[in-house]
């Protein structure tokens, strides 16, 4: 992207003024960035660095903690593998100036450590963070391919203005070069030359522009520093907490837990603002202390809600029990007259379903919707179940209004293999159904 301002210009001007990654800090980088491997084999272990291959009579307790390579002295990590190569790739950073700008520069680094061959190294600059004396960071880097993975860099790309992307974040967050070189106005903030944990670009452009870092870096509050600068919005809520802290001379060695403390403090509506909970002697006993009442609290709510479930379940099952009760005597009175309606020809036995639990029995056993639908509320339907002996056939409605055959339905639905004898049967004798209403 073409800078649009003078600003941009001139940082893309000092960009290429800026001296080469030196060896001196590429040689650091794979010293304390990469993860060093001997490979182990029966009872031979080969450096993944040199390519050294020597015997080792050591046990597999005895390596747990590492070996060191006789050939090249590099103190070795064991892996107990057949994988013949081992590749990995890492990012460092170099922290400096360059006239009135700080300058993080990003250096991707790759290792392929093949077994039994010196490990072959690859580093490319891929993006720099200028952080102006305002502290707006400007982006300058190569071209990145589309994708998820963060190493999609077009190598032979030229170093440009580039957009803020999430991915410049992530790759700023490594390790740095341990020779610093900063602007007087961090030094005068509290900077000693330590991140404590936190992200170069970050650290930097929140002592810039956040108050409450330089007063955490000055007041020697290490542990909690990094959250304030990475979530300085969700560590809002407990910057009164800690000035107290810093008022009372208490330094903050575990930052989570502490902070875990503090929401567990305000749950319980305790005072935040006062010393003798926001600066636990044993902060780990307190913390704990909180979390045991929680727990129980949490169980007790649990209890309370089980409760509430099954008195709602009983009520429930009252309302339906009356439900039940009642539209059973409603379809009694209706219906009361055809319960004694059977139709036979010898091998078919139809019957009127004589109550609401019929219904419901002779929907779960047919599998359709006869007593879902409530078919036993329907003033103008009279349902009949078709059986051979105990079993169960069909289901049908005859309407009384038109005393026709509304639906025969057997199980889910379909058509049995007796569909036509049950509906010739119900036919003829549908005249006892017209006696029975005349009554």
């Amino acid at each position: 992207m073409k800078p649009k301002n003078a600003q941009q210009k001139q940082i893309m001007a000092l960009s290429k003024r800026l001296n080469p990654i030196t060896e001196k800090q590429v040689t650091w980088a794979y010293n304390h960035c990469f993860e060093h491997i001997a490979y182990r084999t029966k009872s031979t272990l080969t450096c993944g660095d040199c390519g050294h291959t020597w015997k080792s009579e050591a046990t597999l307790a005895d390596t747990l903690c590492g070996c060191t390579c006789p050939h090249c002295g590099a103190e070795l990590k064991v892996n107990d593998t057949r994988k013949r190569t081992f590749k990995q790739c890492y990012y460092f950073c170099v922290v400096t100036t360059c006239k009135g700008f700080q300058v993080v520069r990003i250096v991707m680094i790759k290792s392929t450590s093949k077994k039994g061959s010196a490990a072959t190294y690859f580093y490319k600059e891929v993006a720099q963070r200028w952080i102006t004396p305002d502290g707006e960071i400007i982006t300058v880097a190569r071209l990145r391919g589309m994708g998820f993975y963060a190493d999609l860099w077009c190598f032979d790309s030229d170093m440009e203005i580039r957009p803020h992307h999430d991915i410049y974040n992530i790759i700023s967050d490594c390790e740095h070069y341990p020779r610093v070189r900063v602007l007087p106005i961090f030094k005068r903030n509290g900077f000693k030359g330590s991140f404590h944990n936190a992200s170069p670009v970050k650290f930097l452009q929140s002592l810039l522009t956040d108050s409450k870092t330089e007063t955490l870096l000055k007041a020697g509050q290490y542990a909690i520093l990094p959250h304030f600068v990475h979530y300085p919005h969700r560590m809002g809520s407990v910057w009164n907490a800690v000035k107290i802290c810093i008022r009372n001379g208490y330094i903050i060695k575990d930052a989570t837990m502490w902070c875990d403390y503090i929401d567990l403090l305000k749950h319980f509506d305790k005072d935040t603002q006062n010393a003798k909970y926001v600066c636990p002697a044993d902060l780990k006993a307190e913390h704990d202390k909180l979390v045991a009442m929680r727990n129980r609290q949490r169980e007790r709510q649990n209890r309370e809600r089980e409760r509430r479930r099954e008195i709602e379940r009983q009520e429930s099952e009252r309302k339906k029990l009356e439900r039940m009760q009642e539209n059973e005597r409603l379809y009694a009175e209706m219906k009361s007259k055809f319960f004694d309606l059977v139709f036979s020809d010898g091998v078919l036995r139809i019957q009127v379903l004589q109550s609401v639990q019929e219904f419901y029995e002779e929907g779960k056993t047919m599998h359709h919707c006869v007593f879902t639908n409530d078919y036993y509320l329907k003033p103008d339907s009279l349902v009949f179940s078709a059986r051979i002996g105990e079993k169960r056939i069909e289901t049908i409605e005859v309407s009384l209004e038109t005393l026709q055959i509304v639906q025969s339905r057997g199980e889910c639905n379909q058509d049995t293999q007796y569909h036509k004898q049950i509906i010739n049967l119900v036919r003829k004798n549908i005249g006892l159904v017209q006696q029975r209403m005349s009554a």
